[in-house]
């Protein structure tokens, strides 16, 4: 167990990281454009990366396995985050929380579907009580009631959802063979190079030098998207993913914490029903894959389905 500490503590910090960063990029909306927002944290991400990269004299990705990198910054760090930030346009820093923490059901229907991967009852329990609580958080405005302002921000962060369960579905193989700074540098290039089409030029860029945007920039690029993706992929190694995945069952806790401490969000009752629906289902998941792992029937681990941000 001692051992496993600094794992534990790394995965600890990654979902304070992550919770908060619903409402920092909440607060950016008001100043920058959501493409430019991902943007410039993967600038500063990736400018942490580089040093890392350098310092440490890593080795780089062979060829055979680039179009693999790529993809998955593409997926994880380009199309996530142009859903995700559009979606918060519309949405609440709360509820975006609250649909992030789905993924993990969504990525257990995902390898039933598409890798033939059996759930056990319990695991579809899960998965059904999720969806249950996801469209009782969607479909809701802040005022209770239908609002397709709302339901378009939901969507959004839900197909954010979706594009990490593919991320992670890429990765898997990649961590077995490179180090997190080498993965995170490359994919982190990938997506900053991807949105600079749409984030340059940067006719506001004075904005930035704001007090409250900079610093706000400054968290999400050097504490959610390199120390964290750093950290992540760090406890992932260590702990594997059925232990990470209950501990980031923290993010959405830490999200909507964040949304009524800094935004003073408030969760409508049907919201707040169906929160602790999504928690009850995504609980089931988890548990039904520890069960499932400890078997001794030489069953393979499931791969990596969190995100936070």
């Amino acid at each position: 167990m001692k051992n496993k500490l600094p794992a534990v503590c790394a995965i600890l910090a990654t979902t304070l990281f992550w919770g908060g960063s619903y409402s920092s990029t909440k607060v950016l909306l008001s100043s920058l454009r959501p493409e430019q927002i991902a943007f410039c944290r993967l600038v500063i991400s990736c400018l942490i990366f580089s040093f890392l990269f350098l310092y440490t004299n890593k080795i780089g990705i062979a060829k055979k396995d680039l179009l693999r990198v790529i993809a998955g910054g593409l997926f994880g760090n380009f199309f996530y985050f142009l859903l995700e930030n559009n979606g918060l346009l519309f949405t609440t820093a709360s509820m975006g929380s609250l649909i992030i923490a789905t993924i993990p059901v969504l990525d257990a229907v995902a390898g039933a579907i598409i890798f033939r991967e059996k759930n056990s009852t319990t695991r579809w329990l899960g998965v059904l009580l999720s969806f249950l609580g996801v469209y009782l958080i969607i479909r809701t405005g802040s005022n209770g009631k239908l609002s397709l302002t709302n339901l378009k921000g939901n969507l959004l962060v839900f197909g954010a959802a979706c594009t990490w369960v593919i991320y992670t579905r890429i990765n898997e193989p990649l961590i077995t063979l490179y180090d997190s700074i080498t993965i995170n540098l490359y994919q982190v290039a990938v997506g900053m190079i991807s949105l600079s089409p749409l984030a340059l030029p940067l006719k506001n860029s004075k904005i930035i030098l704001q007090n409250t945007v900079a610093l706000n920039l400054l968290y999400l690029g050097i504490c959610c998207s390199a120390i964290a993706y750093f950290l992540y992929l760090y406890a992932l190694k260590v702990l594997g993913t059925t232990a990470v995945t209950s501990f980031l069952n923290l993010v959405p806790v830490f999200g909507v914490l964040g949304g009524a401490l800094i935004l003073q969000e408030t969760l409508t009752t049907i919201q707040l029903v169906g929160a602790a629906i999504v928690i009850c289902g995504v609980s089931l998941v988890t548990m039904a894959a520890k069960t499932s792992l400890a078997a001794p029937s030489g069953s393979t681990p499931e791969s990596v389905a969190i995100k936070g941000d």
